[in-house]
């Protein structure tokens, strides 16, 4: 059976976009019973450059005059800041120096990343999709040198750019996009195009009706030769990435209004016979798709650092607030369904920075980040807007009043409900976690599907391969693929137990793979739920494994409390792995949050709160009856 077979319509377009090199990062091998701790032995966490800091620093200034209660309020972002960040270069972190830009590593932009999280959801999303999504990033990727050295040195000064690809009817199946570019020909030569399509959601394109903020996007768009074929089932789907200059003629935009995050400037542009040279054409006439795919999967990974940012924030306002809220006689954190919540927090804070120091390591030398970008958005924004609802919890009240009748009324304004607006919308945009664990189940069961393509309609040599496929994985999730020992000491006697557990699940991840595959055969990629299952549990391991990487750092070892907390994490990992574990080790679990709850209300842990904007200040250490 032929993959078009398989996946029929959508899916068939689909999977022809889709990046068939194979995988080689760290989640991938979880699916096949080989942990390559390798890849984590051969990193060390990245170090900030001195300019890098330096930036950090007159970042920060740029945002003291930044309220953003009135940016909630005003939905604008006020033009004294834009023009500040503008001036500063904020807008060109990635781009390289020899256009302008600041060069910073993708690490050194996650760190950006997770101050402005902190800070400010709306000026996250702005600076965001302007580098990350926007121009910028599908420019690097695929732009020519000629493209690059026309559009890289305006955004590097603070021209705003987005990208182009949902629209009313198409969000994730963006082999559905209806937009359509019709050629432009002359003497059988193709010497330009005209776009005419409406898009949806468009993050950075609209200032307010009628007006664009970006001066480009890059517009992701059905090449045809007549309108018509937009509708034709039978016509060829080609789809072009195009960069458009929102100042030409038959351009036009409505803003959109959010519930949350409302300072984020985004629209539903139109084009209207828009006409594009040749040369703004991004690739070829086939690479949009892949063009897309690639600029979501490297600029997915703004939003868990930014994610990261607002857990941190979260922590601190917790955990002063567990001790200085009294309730019988004893602050609340020492109540362990508080201290509990206050234990999450801490733990997820320390795993999402592992997640994020690997990936951005990762990243900086090139690697293969696929399906860690992907899960790294799921696991941050999950965790984010479970720390953001346990944080209402324990402010109780408080945690309902705006911020201003917090101020007005004698209280320390901490604006919990705006935290948890602005948060909600990160389970949902690029990528909402259910469509996200669908693809990485589709991506990191790809071996099995193809072995099982072959095995049916495959040629003979095909055919013969698969079976000695099926059987090293039999192998692999029987037995250890390396020495117990050796593994073991990777990262220090304090976490053998946790390598050996991370291994061992991995192999039995493999058997359940084996098992459905087996049953289940062409039908798999419909079982939606059973995937769910499988790639739940890479998404329990993957930041097991990150965090052990992390922790065994020479720079971490020192930490306050590091292997305590640690240890709780990856208790935690592997009680959702294992539900009869759970029950078993039950019984100690509170003498263990007691112990961690009061350390974290008493500061040891206060080192995870670094590298943000703290909302709250020493005043607020005074007691609260």
């Amino acid at each position: 059976m032929a993959t078009s077979q398989l996946f029929q319509g959508a899916e068939a377009v689909a999977e022809i976009a889709r990046d068939k090199a194979s995988y080689t990062g760290f989640l991938a091998g979880l699916f096949e019973a080989d942990v390559r701790w390798d890849l984590l032995t051969s990193i060390d966490i990245p170090q900030t450059s001195q300019p890098a800091l330096e930036f950090f620093e007159r970042f920060k200034a740029a945002l003291v005059s930044l309220d953003s209660e009135q940016v909630d309020r005003e939905e604008e972002l006020p033009e004294p800041v834009l023009k500040a960040l503008a001036d500063l270069g904020a807008f060109g972190i990635k781009i390289p120096k020899r256009f302008g830009g600041q060069e910073f590593t993708q690490y050194e932009y996650q760190r950006l990343a997770i101050l402005c999280g902190s800070v400010d959801a709306s000026l996250t999303v702005l600076l965001s999709a302007a580098q990350s999504i926007g121009v910028p990033e599908p420019l690097r990727l695929f732009g020519t040198e000629e493209q690059k050295a026309k559009y890289l040195p305006r955004l590097a000064r603070g021209e705003i750019s987005g990208f182009a690809l949902t629209e009313r009817h198409v969000g994730c199946d963006i082999s559905k996009v209806e937009t359509y570019a019709v050629r432009v020909m002359e003497n059988g030569q193709t010497i330009g195009y005209r776009l005419t399509g409406h898009k949806f959601f468009i993050t950075n394109s609209a200032k307010r009706d009628g007006e664009f903020l970006s001066s480009m996007l890059v517009v992701i768009a059905r090449i045809v030769d007549r309108p018509e074929e937009v509708h034709d089932p039978q016509a060829q789907k080609r789809y072009g990435a195009f960069i458009v200059e929102t100042a030409w003629p038959g351009c036009s935009v409505v803003r959109l209004r959010f519930e949350g995050v409302r300072g984020i400037y985004n629209g539903a542009p139109s084009f209207d016979q828009v006409h594009i040279p040749c040369e703004n054409l991004l690739g070829g006439e086939e690479d949009g798709l892949r063009i897309a795919l690639a600029t979501l999967t490297v600029g997915r990974l703004t939003l868990p650092a930014a994610c990261l940012g607002g857990l941190k924030q979260c922590l601190a306002v917790m955990r002063w607030w567990a001790k200085t809220r009294v309730q019988w006689n004893k602050p609340i954190g020492e109540h362990n369904l508080i201290g509990e919540k206050l234990c999450r927090a801490a733990a997820s804070t320390l795993a999402l920075e592992a997640v994020m120091a690997f990936c951005g390591a990762w990243a900086n030398k090139k690697g293969d980040l696929r399906l860690e970008s992907a899960a790294s958005k799921i696991l941050g924004s999950e965790w984010y807007w479970q720390t953001v609802n346990d944080l209402f919890q324990v402010r109780g009240g408080r945690g309902f009043m705006t911020a201003e009748s917090q101020r007005r009324s004698g209280e320390v304004d901490i604006p919990v409900m705006r935290m948890m607006r602005d948060a909600r919308i990160n389970l949902v945009w690029e990528g909402t976690s259910e469509i996200l664990r669908i693809w990485m189940a589709r991506e990191g069961l790809a071996p099995y599907i193809e072995q099982a393509l072959a095995l049916l309609r495959g040629t003979l040599a095909q055919r013969s391969a698969a079976p000695l496929y099926y059987a090293r994985m039999v192998v692999r999730s029987c037995l250890p693929c390396s020495s117990p020992a050796r593994t073991a000491g990777l990262f220090g006697g304090d976490y053998r137990r946790w390598v050996r557990f991370v291994e061992s699940a991995s192999r039995r991840l493999t058997r359940s793979i084996l098992g459905t595959t087996i049953r289940h055969r062409q039908s798999l990629h419909h079982k939606q739920l059973l995937l769910q299952d499988l790639v739940d549990d890479s998404l329990a391991l993957f930041p097991m494994a990150a965090t052990i990487w992390y922790v065994s750092q020479p720079d971490m070892r020192s930490k306050p409390g590091i292997h305590v907390l640690a240890d709780y994490f990856c208790q935690e990992m592997a009680d959702r792995l294992n539900p009869e574990a759970k029950r078993i080790s039950r019984h100690k679990k509170d003498a263990d949050v007691y112990r961690l709850s009061k350390a974290v209300m008493n500061g040891e842990y206060a080192w995870l709160e670094e590298g943000i904007v703290p909302l709250l200040g020493k005043e607020t250490d005074r007691r609260v009856a």
